[in-house]
Parts: structure tokens; sequence; C-alpha cells
């Protein structure tokens, strides 16, 4: 059975919030995140790590390695596969079976465990927030100190902008995101629906574009496109996503970045990619769906990098990768291919001196 979750702002946590284990199944179990619940009802008033547990704590067990923490701890309900419900039928009052516990850890504390970003100190709009009379601002948004909205800017239902992000003209935000502290966000750029920026990042900085005249001097080419994010996004905190010379810089839908990430104009990420601290992307480069970049990757500009891609060990790519598979170093191999060379390479200094002690021996040799 697929699983089909999708939670919105209304699932945004009540600090006094308790639940019951009939309650979670009765709202997932529908879903097929969860598929059986065995055992008594319990009722939790924590999403606790197997360590720190406590016997009205709900924890996730994916891994026998740490069953000696829950014998120790005795949780009041344990979310774990079929396979390992036997093994802990005796260690908690319910067992909840998930056919893939990391995916219900995620959704589960996120309808119960997550931080309540609509609950702040600074009430629905602070005093001190900026916002143009021709803003179009939805319903339940929360605006912290600070912030300045600017012209026709619009802001769907259930958004939380917090303290000191800028929103520039004409740019649109979609329903139940999250915008942290110190954004900014370009004119005319369009974030979509439930979309998470964390602090410090800029959508919408000009590109880099330039051209030299006869003496080296370099002349700003203004980058007048926009940047397009598409639903259910995660930017981590200090990226950069440049907006487009002309068109649009794009990232797919789902798509998820670390910290520190940057993405030059023009470029177009697919969907459901996984892209982690440090990569650079330069400009015009087209990213396919469901890549993976480790940290620490670069990628050179008007490539193209096909879906299912996986990029590790610092890659630097500098053409073309159009077959799925996993490619890691630089230059650009296989995996298979760098792991002999890096072994290969371990040993230089060996065979260095091995190819020295030759010559020695060649060059002692009596001549013929």
């Amino acid at each position: 059975m697929a699983v089909t979750v999708q939670l919105t702002g209304s699932s945004f946590r009540d600090d006094n919030m308790t639940f019951n284990t009939r309650q979670l199944f009765d709202e997932f179990g529908k879903t097929g995140l969860i598929t059986e619940h065995r055992g008594e009802e319990s009722t939790i008033d924590a999403i606790s790590a197997i360590e720190t547990a406590s016997g009205t704590s709900l924890i996730f067990l994916d891994n026998l390695k740490f069953l000696d923490h829950v014998v120790k701890t005795k949780p009041a309900a344990i979310v774990t596969t079929a396979e390992n419900a036997e093994k802990v039928q005796s260690l908690a009052k319910t067992i909840i079976i998930a056919p893939n516990v990391p995916l219900a850890h995620a959704i589960i504390k996120q309808r119960y465990g997550d931080r309540d970003f609509k609950n702040t100190e600074w009430g629905q709009r602070h005093p001190s927030a900026i916002v143009h009379e021709t803003a179009q601002i939805g319903s339940e948004v929360v605006i912290g100190p600070g912030c300045v909205i600017g012209k026709n800017a619009r802001i769907g239902k259930n958004t939380v902008v917090m303290a000191n992000t800028v929103i520039e003209f004409d740019a649109q935000i979609g329903e139940d995101c999250v915008i942290y502290s110190g954004v900014f966000v370009g004119y005319g750029c369009k974030i979509g629906n439930r979309v998470i920026i964390q602090p410090g990042s800029v959508i919408g900085s000009e590109g880099y574009g330039f051209a030299q005249d006869s003496k080296k001097h370099s002349h700003r080419i203004p980058q007048t496109g926009i940047v397009v994010i598409e639903d259910d996004v995660r930017v981590g905190a200090n990226n950069c996503i440049d907006r487009a010379a002309y068109a649009e810089t794009r990232v797919g839908r789902g798509t998820k970045f670390d910290n520190l990430c940057h993405v030059a104009h023009n470029v177009q990420i697919g969907e459901d990619c996984l892209l982690t601290a440090n990569l650079v992307v330069a400009g015009s480069t087209k990213i396919g769906n469901r890549v993976i970049a480790s940290g620490m990757t670069g990628i050179l500009d008007h490539l193209v990098v096909g879906d299912d891609v996986i990029l590790v060990q610092r890659a630097g790519v500098t053409a073309n990768v159009t077959e799925p598979g996993i490619y890691a170093g630089l230059p650009l191999q296989p995996l298979a291919d760098y792991l002999k060379n890096q072994a290969v390479a371990r040993k230089l200094q060996d065979m260095k001196k091995d190819i020295s002690d030759l010559k020695k021996k060649l060059s002692e040799r009596p001549s013929t």
C-alpha cells in the first residue's frame, strides 16, 4: 500500500498536546504509514530518543542494536517493523507496526512533536514590521519583528515569516510556508506551498554576469529574471539561489537543500533531489530528478546531470552525466573505478620508490 500523507499548516503542534496511540492509528493507519496497533492503548506526552525515553514516551525502533536502551527506558509505545515486533512486544504497552520506520518517524514527529512556528512571543504581526499597503497577506499569516514586505507582494495563508526577513515587491510566497529569520526574497520571485527557508538564505540575488572590454574591465549584465521554487522544497541556512538573466532559475518540487549551497543563474533543478552542504552549481546547468549530491560537490556551467545520478567524494562535474549511477571524485568517475584508483593512489609513494630502485639497479648493470 502506498503511503499518501500530506501535512499542512493545520498540523503545527500545540505545546500542551498529548495524544493516545489509538488516535495516532486512526489518523495514519488509513494512509499506509502505520499498519497495525498491538497491545493496550497508551497516552503519549513526548516523542523521545530511545536513550532518554520515559514511561509516557513514544519511540521509533528500526534497528535492534538499540534494544538494550529500550529495556532500560521502558517507553509507553514503540513504532517498529513487523519483523522486530515479536522481539519488543514485552517491552512496551503498545506496539505500532510501520513498514518504513524512518518515514513514520518523520511524519508522526511533524504532526505531534514539531516546533509550533505559529505560537510566537510577538503575536500575529509585530508592530515594527513594515507591510506595503498593496501587499496581499493571507489569513493566519504570522509576521515577525523588523520584517519588510514590499509593494504587491503576496503571502498565502498559514505562512510564518520570522524576524528581519525582507520580501521585495511583486514576490509571491505560497501557503503553509516557514520563512526563518533574516531571509531575503527578491522582487518577482515565486515560492510555492509548504516551503521551508532556513535563516540567512537569499532567494533571488543577482546572478554573476559580466562582460569585459579590451582592457579587461568588467561590466555588469543586469540579471532581470526570477527564481521559482516549487512546492515542498526545503532551503537550508545561508543558501544563495541567484535569479536568472532573463527567464527563471527553478528548483523542482520536493528538493531539499542542506546549508551553505550556491545555485547560480538560470540553473534548473529537478524534483526530489537531496543536495548537501557546500554544493556549487554554475550557471545554466540542468539537474534531473532524484539527484543526490554529497558535501562539496561542484558542477560546472551549461552541463546536464541526468535523473537518478548520485555524486559523492567531492565530485567535480566537468562534463554531462547522462546515465544513472554513483559517480565520484575529480575527474569524475564511476564509483567502482574511483575506489580502484584511490587504492592505487595510496601506494604511489611505494611505487615511486620501487621504480627508483629498479632504475638504479638497471643503471648499475654492466653494459654488454
